[in-house]
């Protein structure tokens, strides 16, 4: 059965905000009908490269919001007591990914760019999906796109700090009070 979504927000074919209106220059869809949606940002040192993103969970009176990072680092908390290893390790890819991976060059890239990891983390740890959280493929979409975007400002570490933070978590070096306190908006 297909979602319904928000029309102010989605037509079937673009993802668009109200204000300013501006429509997603990409949208991905997950598993679980979300819709994530990039679009123009303008912070930073390289303002012309710098995207926002934005979801719409399905529903027709469903609003679109900006994603905070509390919203996947729960997920994965949620995950641990059955699944600590593998979500040590989907962490730990990550903060490997963040590493070896470039800012964009310039909006062609950008707007052209393939998610580099989804596949591997859907297929890898299918086996760690549950009902009522989050879908695998949006914890990973989300965290590939904040190390893309982070690395476009250089100097820039909170997001790569919250995945260190996480993982210290996991370790047993961090207490759960301070993962939520780094993954909260506006946290340094």
């Amino acid at each position: 059965m297909p979602h319904i979504y928000n029309s102010k927000y989605y037509n079937g074919t673009d993802l668009g905000q109200l204000r300013p209106r501006l429509v997603a220059f990409k949208t991905y869809a997950t598993r679980d009908g979300t819709l994530i949606g990039l679009f123009q940002g303008n912070r930073g040192t390289r303002p012309d490269i710098d995207f926002v993103i934005k979801i719409l969970v399905p529903g027709a009176s469903k609003v679109m919001t900006p994603p905070t990072h509390t919203f996947w680092v729960v997920d994965l908390l949620l995950k641990i007591p059955q699944y600590r290893d593998d979500v040590r390790s989907i962490v730990q890819y990550y903060i490997d990914f963040y590493e070896r991976t470039s800012p964009f060059i310039s909006v062609e890239d950008r707007n052209k760019y393939q998610l580099e990891t989804i596949n591997e983390i859907t297929t890898r740890y299918a086996h760690i999906e549950q009902d009522y959280t989050l879908s695998l493929d949006y914890v990973a979409i989300m965290i590939e796109l904040f190390c893309k975007n982070e690395k476009i400002n250089p100097g820039a570490y909170m997001f790569k700090n919250l995945l260190l933070i996480l993982r210290d978590y996991i370790d047993g070096n961090k207490h759960y009070t301070e993962v939520l306190q780094s993954a909260m908006p506006g946290f340094r």
